[in-house]
């Protein structure tokens, strides 16, 4: 079968290859791969600060159709059924966060597409505990979406109070950015999409689909002045960072009222600056929001279900998987890529 794989590392070293198909075991399910999305952490594979085990199959963010089951499963999972899947390749199970389903916790997590193998192929097994039956109506191109959409819904619902009613600004317009946005409009906050002068078919994008409130381009707005005009200077209920950006956790205490919550959902490389007599002096919460758990998964597949969420709007290009290349291109650009893997063929 094929499978896109971090051969070596440093920058480049990918290749389309063929590889042995994987067998079930023991709790596990084996899945023909349909759609499988594209982003950051496979982009950086690309880029050589990839940080997974190699070789590895890329990949995390994908749907498809159950070919196989291995032995001693306990639910009702069949050959022929429409699914996608979390991210846990391997769980301990016993440890006090497996036991409150707190799986991204875990210390002796794998994750696929880094330190195991993961959905840019044809097929792989996952366990049974990691696979979601998707809802009647929720397509498989929309179910790759699914664990983007499951990491905005961690941030704004798992990890912080209502938003209703409050200002909220998020900053970075990619797909986890813009998915973040949209969740918190739709539990009815008021939205901030920030970006740059490089974003403004993103941003432009987001407010024509009424998924942000408002949208800025930093490098052509006074944001803080922006804040204060809507806040009556009081700044922002909450902020949520997802660009990445090592300057946004900084730049972003000031636009806070006090008693103001900044969520950090992006992962970063090298020092990241927080103003910590601002955080004390402003009675500032400073929140981490890692991935997502099982019930983030269930909640994201209800959104989709509902039709409170349009996953395939956020999509940009549906690419075959041969063209790979271009895909993590694009990627580069900011744009959301999904490789039809099996595509229309798996239903």
């Amino acid at each position: 079968m094929r499978a896109l794989v971090k051969c070596a590392p440093g920058p480049g070293n990918i290749e389309l290859r063929e590889v042995p198909r994987p067998e079930p075991g023991p709790g596990q399910v084996l899945i023909d791969v349909a759609y499988a999305g594209v982003c950051g952490t496979d982009r950086a594979a690309l880029d050589g600060r990839y940080g997974g085990l190699i070789p590895r199959t890329l990949g995390h963010e994908a749907s498809g159709v159950i070919a196989g089951l291995g032995p001693d499963l306990r639910g009702d999972l069949a050959v022929g059924d429409r699914v996608t899947f979390e991210t846990d390749a391997y769980l301990c199970g016993t440890c006090l966060y497996c036991r409150a389903e707190q799986f991204q916790r875990c210390p002796y997590r794998k994750g696929i597409g880094t330190t195991a193998d993961g959905a840019l192929a044809d097929s792989l097994v996952m366990p049974e505990l990691a696979v979601h039956k998707l809802p009647d109506g929720v397509a498989l191109l929309s179910a790759a979406l699914t664990e983007p959409l499951s990491i905005a819904v961690h941030a704004v619902i798992e990890r912080s109070p209502s938003l209703a009613g409050q200002l909220v600004l998020v900053t970075g317009p990619g797909a986890i950015g813009a998915l973040t946005s949209a969740v918190a409009t739709g539990v009815g906050a008021t939205t901030v999409l920030i970006g740059r002068s490089r974003h403004a078919a993103a941003l432009a994008g987001a407010l024509d689909r009424g998924i942000a409130s408002h949208v800025v381009d930093v490098d052509n707005t006074d944001l803080a002045g922006f804040v204060n005009g809507l806040t009556d200077g009081y700044g922002a209920d909450a902020a949520f960072e997802c660009s990445a950006a090592n300057s946004w956790p900084r730049d972003l205490q000031p636009l806070l009222r006090r008693g103001g919550r900044l969520v950090l959902v992006a992962l970063y490389h090298g020092e990241v600056g927080v103003d910590f007599d601002l955080l004390v002096n402003r009675e500032l919460e400073l929140i981490g929001s890692r991935g997502k758990n099982a019930q983030s998964y269930r909640t994201a597949l209800r959104l989709l279900a509902d039709g409170r969420v349009d996953a395939e709007s956020f999509i940009s290009e549906v690419l075959p998987l041969e063209e790979w290349e271009t895909g993590l291109e694009l990627v580069g650009r900011g744009r959301k890529v999904v490789f039809e893997v099996g595509g229309s063929a798996l239903g």
